[in-house]
């Protein structure tokens, strides 16, 4: 049984936090945002308002509905002020025991009716509900950045989550913030995030096994139809970030999923991306660290001479082997795995998705070039046993494309 979502709850009040309440503001829906001491709430609510401001300037808000959504988003210090919402949704940074902590914390103080969601990109739902006492009132929540304009939200339903917490969070999501989403079946970083890990993990063992330099395989993604190469991707999105995710897909999976040891590297270098001024790439005005080709010269001498076609394969078909695990596992769908990685990480529109652009290759090839990668680069290209049955029966995965 579905209920309406009349107030909701924002805890954590950073770059994610206050992308969601603006969201939930702008569509007419009292937000509070609850932070851990009355400054940070401040300071969120004042982003919050620039933001809509901003808005206003660059002509993509009418200043009356501006006003009227900075009527409906506060902040606070203080748990009792979100006592009464019929929906949380927890936005801290990804550390399991603070996450459980803090549910564990707000079981006590809030209306026991109301549903908890957590937007973590990658840890367990079953391990942060177990610290409620309502865990069929819990689901995952996965918006991306930033959730203002990114269309996809992941649903992930926990070991005791109830069907009709999945619908009414589903509803929602559709109705109230007009967003996409597809539901997906708990597992290691989930269906997003999964996808896209070998696909990042992959181009980044290429700069060190390879000759193939960071500009040549962004430029030969943009080609491809990505908006955004991975590099320029993963310095958007934090490099440290980055390898926490693929520190639980290694946990998760084992060693097909081992990350590419540059990344980890990066991050003791404290390159982090854009936020530090360098991470795959260098900012003009940071002058204290050097090219990325230099430390690629220092730490990895012997690497060999590949095309850019082969190497941008091997990123490719790791992707779509590990959607065929996803379906094997019974993750989500094949529409929802398209779905996911069109409206989530980009991927071109015109390819319809990594199953419908696998299809159009020939799943045949798609197994060759695997079995071939797997001698030459070991266990993370090995085979789906799912895409082997469909090569062998003439499987098609969609009726017609």
């Amino acid at each position: 049984m579905t209920k309406a979502i009349y107030k909701v709850g924002v805890i954590g009040g950073g770059t994610m936090g206050r992308g969601i309440a603006l969201l939930i503001s702008q569509k007419g829906i009292p937000v509070v945002i609850k932070e851990v001491n009355r400054e940070l709430a401040d300071k969120s609510l004042r982003s919050v308002h620039e933001k809509l401001d901003l808005a206003v300037a660059r002509g993509k808000l009418m200043s009356d509905t501006a006003e009227v959504a900075k009527g409906l988003v506060s902040a606070t210090a203080d748990f009792e002020d979100i006592s009464d919402v019929d929906l949380v949704i927890e936005a801290v940074f990804e550390n399991l025991e603070v996450k459980r902590s803090l549910f564990s914390n707000a079981d006590k103080l809030i209306n026991p009716d109301a549903i908890f969601a957590t937007n973590t990109s990658s840890l367990s739902i079953s391990e942060i509900m177990s610290v409620t006492l309502r865990p069929d009132k819990f689901i995952g929540m996965h918006f991306f950045n930033p959730p203002i304009t990114m269309p996809l939200v992941e649903l992930i339903s926990g070991q005791r989550t109830s069907e009709g917490t999945l619908c009414t969070v589903e509803n929602f999501a559709k109705d109230s913030l007009g967003k996409i989403t597809i539901r997906v079946k708990e597992c290691p970083a989930f269906l997003v995030n999964r996808l896209l890990m070998p696909y990042l993990n992959e181009a980044t063992f290429l700069l060190t096994d390879t000759c193939l330099s960071v500009e040549e395989i962004d430029q030969k993604a943009g080609q491809f139809g990505w908006p955004m190469g991975p590099f320029l991707l993963l310095d958007y999105l934090g490099i440290d970030i980055a390898s926490d995710v693929a520190g639980v897909c290694y946990a998760g999976y084992g060693e097909r999923a081992k990350p590419a040891p540059l990344m980890n590297k990066l991050v003791q270098l404290g390159r982090l991306g854009n936020k530090s001024g360098a991470g795959f790439y260098v900012n003009d005005t940071t002058k204290q660290f050097e090219s990325l080709s230099v430390v690629l010269e220092k730490e990895y001498s012997s690497r060999k001479s590949v095309s850019i076609d082969d190497g941008f394969r091997r990123m490719m078909v790791g992707m779509v082997n590990e959607a065929f695990l996803c379906l094997e596992e019974g993750v989500s769908s094949a529409d929802e795995v398209e779905t996911g990685c069109l409206y989530g990480i980009g991927f071109p529109m015109a390819l319809e998705g990594p199953l419908h652009w696998a299809e159009k290759e020939g799943l045949i090839n798609i197994l060759k070039d695997l079995k071939r990668f797997e001698k030459e680069c070991g266990v993370r290209f090995k085979p789906a046993k799912l895409l082997e049955k469909y090569v062998a029966g003439r499987t098609r995965i969609f009726e017609s494309w």
